[in-house]
């Protein structure tokens, strides 16, 4: 797939030290670029052919879980948008994200087999079998984010060399930032004194940020109910400028949403933008 889209630079002149911020989408079609400058989307093209289950992304790394391998992303002159993709020897998986410093560090995956495991010490290429931490086997892993780990069976936490259930059923997406959030076949729950209902419905995806306080920041939430957004302590439905169901979702520059049918979605605050990307079978989104 070639660069398509709408030039940046059409609208606005970057400033020659920041340039576009890039976001990853990621599917049964590899990972694509997408290129973002404040509110605005703009050009986009395939970054990796392959066929990507989630991706991952934090302090400038981006990691994708694959039906071969799992990947992180090395980067290369900005200016020309090159990423290249190394395997890790981890083997096929359905999830991937990055532990918080509590849980070890490193990243975690969810093996096929449904093994469980964390990246312990080297990274990249420099990444082998004895930097793997097997942490627990689970079944119907769906998703992973810090130290939370959302499958079918529930949430689990992510506790020194194992796995510690903290409850719930059918999760399929988690939040770890600042108080925890699970998005599940019932509801969306935040965990205080145990698991607090927030809202009803199917929901398939959360993602947040930690607030200056240490509390609950930047929130959004998707289900079958559309998609909802916390602010200032509250929870309230989003209206967007297209149809489609929000599958994914993720807090970087901006808040980020891919809708089933390939439709990329950003706002700072002040509204969404949007582009069509025309991909199908999405799983992810990430900044890195």
């Amino acid at each position: 797939m070639s660069s398509m889209g709408i030039s940046i630079d059409e609208k606005r002149v970057y400033d020659a030290s920041e340039g576009p911020t890039p976001v990853y989408v990621a599917g049964e079609f590899g990972v694509a670029r997408v290129d973002t400058s404040d509110d605005l989307v703009g050009e986009f093209g395939l970054a990796h052919r392959c066929t990507a289950r989630d991706a991952a992304g934090r302090d400038g790394r981006l990691a994708v879980a694959t039906d071969e391998d799992v990947l992180v992303g090395v980067f290369g002159d900005e200016s020309e948008a090159t990423v290249e993709f190394e395997a890790l020897g981890v083997g096929p998986a359905v999830a991937v994200g990055f532990a918080d410093g509590d849980a070890g560090g490193g990243l975690v995956a969810a093996r096929n087999d449904g093994t469980v495991v964390r990246e312990d010490g080297a990274t990249g290429t420099d990444a082998s079998a004895d930097n793997w931490t097997e942490l627990g086997e689970l079944g119907d892993v769906r998703a992973i984010d810090g130290d939370l780990v959302a499958a079918d069976s529930g949430v689990y936490r992510v506790a020194g060399e194992g796995l510690h259930h903290v409850g719930l059923e059918g999760v399929r997406d988690a939040s770890a930032a600042g108080v925890p959030l699970a998005a599940t076949d019932g509801g969306l729950y935040k965990l205080a004194n145990g698991w607090m209902d927030v809202l009803d419905g199917e929901f398939r995806t959360v993602s947040a940020e930690k607030s200056k306080s240490g509390t609950l920041g930047r929130a959004h939430a998707a289900g079958t109910d559309g998609l909802f957004a916390h602010d200032e302590g509250e929870w309230r439905e989003v209206e967007l400028p297209v149809s489609g169901d929000v599958v994914a979702l993720d807090h970087g520059a901006g808040a980020y949403a891919v809708t089933a049918d390939g439709t990329f979605l950003l706002s700072v605050g002040d509204g969404w933008n949007h582009q069509i990307l025309g991909l199908r079978g999405v799983e992810a989104v990430a900044a890195p």
